[in-house]
């Protein structure tokens, strides 16, 4: 019987950690035209532009120093409110005594506002790793994060390095749709 119970305990958790979280698993890094394209809408009961007003402030504060290393607003049209920038920030993977693996993120965001609804695009997603490494590894994350790159061929496992990357953006974009949320509703 415990040596029954042992088999049992240990294919659980080794099937437990097969398994890939359903908030990284297939499908949730989308590709279209051949580019990652994170894209959330978020329904609000105010008139465009009101969301507009709000969204502005949100990132006139969210995407300059010290939030972010560079950022630069490419369009802030409020007659038809909308909004996109380029941001360089760090994906912080760990962060222990003596341990900090982190890597720069270059992408663009653009937020278009409509009436009951709010439009947040992230896309053009460079990574520069290990900058500090004889100049360090870049990469975009059409070659590292999709499901092609990202899982093995049968698709149940993430690849270590890759799953690192791609839940790293979907937690780093996911936290940009929150704030955005918050900016709406307060």
């Amino acid at each position: 019987k415990r040596f029954s119970l042992f088999v049992v305990l240990s294919l659980s958790l080794v099937m437990g950690w097969a398994q890939v979280e359903a908030r990284y698993d297939r499908g949730r890094v989308p590709v279209i035209n051949g580019r990652v394209m994170f894209q959330e809408t978020i329904a609000t009961k105010l008139d465009r532009a009101e969301s507009y007003r709000r969204i502005s402030e949100w990132a006139d504060v969210r995407f300059n120093k010290p939030n972010v290393i560079v950022s630069k607003f490419t369009a802030q049209d409020e007659a038809n409110q909308t909004l996109s920038l380029t941001a360089e920030e760090y994906i912080v993977f760990t962060n222990r005594f003596f341990v900090l693996d982190r890597t720069r993120v270059n992408y663009w965001v653009e937020i278009q506002c409509t009436e009951a609804a709010v439009t947040l695009k992230m896309t053009r997603i460079n990574y520069w790793y290990e900058e500090e490494r004889e100049g360090g590894i870049k990469f975009c994350a059409e070659e590292f994060i999709t499901d092609d790159e990202a899982f093995n061929a049968k698709g149940t496992k993430l690849f270590k390095d890759q799953g690192k990357f791609r839940k790293g953006t979907i937690n780093f974009f996911d936290s940009l749709v929150a704030e955005m949320n918050t900016a709406l509703t307060k």
